[in-house]
């Protein structure tokens, strides 16, 4: 919008910019040139590349994520990333940020669409009236649940759980770690679960200050459904997660496993059950929309998410630039055009990304069918390249 010269603003529920004590980083794999279509001015890949990633490491055309094998600890397969760029997820936001018009504390509670505006309501009691309404809110999103109806809505919950912690650790730990590979790796075990560790912020000269991303799943078919491989576990303070991650780990090889035993008790983490939501058409009442997680949210072990995220802003960018001002300029929905095009991209690639990515999922838990998953048969590239 920005780049157009289109008057906006962005609402966010959280309180600041670093309000939220979860953090984490995702990785750009091959939507590169879309995200330098959308970067605000005097902002390029190098300059992402010196400041906004995890590290100081410049992916070259050999740069992979290994693959372990959980019993033995060797090598299974090299997930090909050339070129990938690994981002913070609060540095990236922060860049982003600069020079936008953004109100925090908004937490949405209605929408009202009116003789072609839109009206959104906050919990505070405020308004905010616009011609356009773009949800970026999340896989639990509000305005999905607008367009659609909270049933069309909801996620669809998925028969697997996860572990998540991001901490330091001792100096010894974190050297063996980027010994290992510097930047990320996982592994998979016969019993039907997946590691992975990932660097968070190593910008400190002292090992011991840098920071990990952990994170485990495993199936756990849903309640009701097909019998469960184990009792759903409900864990509720960071202790008994972090507790739960190291007992998990155990069954690995020892060089992985003894990786996990040292995150402390009270390392900030979180437990909960995989999501996704198959993206489907929405009527956007000619002013309302959404794009990101909103849009399709997804499973993440083949690291679309973002990817798809940034595709998103840079169809809509092109959307903007071909069909606003629309053809008819007396139109009382002026985004109307620019949304019929943008949206008919968004829900088939969406569509596909979430489905296969989901699939993709059931097969990483599967030692039978590990092989044939697309992380390890195609990489993290789009399924039509």
């Amino acid at each position: 919008m920005k780049k157009l010269g289109i008057p906006c603003s962005v609402f966010e529920q959280d309180a600041a910019i670093d309000a939220r004590e979860r953090d984490w980083s995702f990785g750009v794999y091959w939507a590169q040139s879309r995200l330098g279509e959308c970067l605000p001015e005097g902002v390029d890949e190098t300059y992402l590349l010196e400041n906004v990633q995890v590290d100081k490491y410049i992916a070259d055309e050999d740069a992979f994520i290994p693959c372990l094998n959980g019993v033995t600890g060797e090598l299974t397969s090299k997930i090909p990333t050339p070129f990938s760029i690994r981002l913070q997820r609060r540095k990236f936001i922060k860049l982003l940020s600069q020079g936008i018009d953004i109100h925090y504390g908004k937490q949405l509670t209605d929408i009202k669409t009116e003789g072609g505006f839109v009206t959104a309501s906050f919990e505070d009691g405020t308004k905010e009236e616009g011609r356009l309404l773009v949800g970026c809110d999340g896989a639990k999103s509000k305005v999905r649940n607008f367009l659609l109806g909270p049933e069309k809505g909801a996620l669809r919950q998925l028969p697997f759980m996860h572990n998540a912690a991001v901490t330091t650790l001792p100096a010894e730990t974190a050297l063996a770690i980027r010994k290992m590979h510097r930047r990320n790796m996982f592994a998979t075990h016969p019993n039907g679960s997946f590691l992975w560790i990932s660097v968070q912020d190593c910008s400190n000269a002292d090992p011991s200050k840098w920071s990990f991303m952990f994170l485990q799943t495993w199936t756990n078919p849903i309640s009701g459904g097909a019998k469960a491989t184990e009792p759903l576990v409900d864990l509720a303070t960071r202790p008994e997660i972090v507790q739960d991650m190291r007992n998990r780990a155990k069954v690995f090889a020892e060089s992985f496993s003894s990786l996990w035993q040292t995150i402390p008790d009270d390392a900030p983490a979180w437990h909960g059950r995989v999501s996704d939501w198959p993206t489907e058409p929405w009527d956007n009442r000619g002013a309302v929309t959404l794009a990101g997680d909103a849009a399709h949210p997804m499973t993440y072990h083949r690291g679309q998410g973002l990817n798809n995220a940034i595709s998103d802003a840079a169809s809509l960018l092109h959307a903007l630039l071909d069909h606003y001002p629309p053809s008819d300029t007396s139109s009382s929905l002026p985004f109307a055009e620019a949304l019929k095009v943008y949206e008919s991209e968004v829900w088939e690639r969406g569509r596909e990304a979430v489905l296969s990515s989901a699939q993709n999922t059931v097969m990483m838990h599967d030692w039978d069918r590990l092989l044939q998953c697309d992380t390890l048969r195609i990489g993290i590239k789009p399924r039509d390249d």
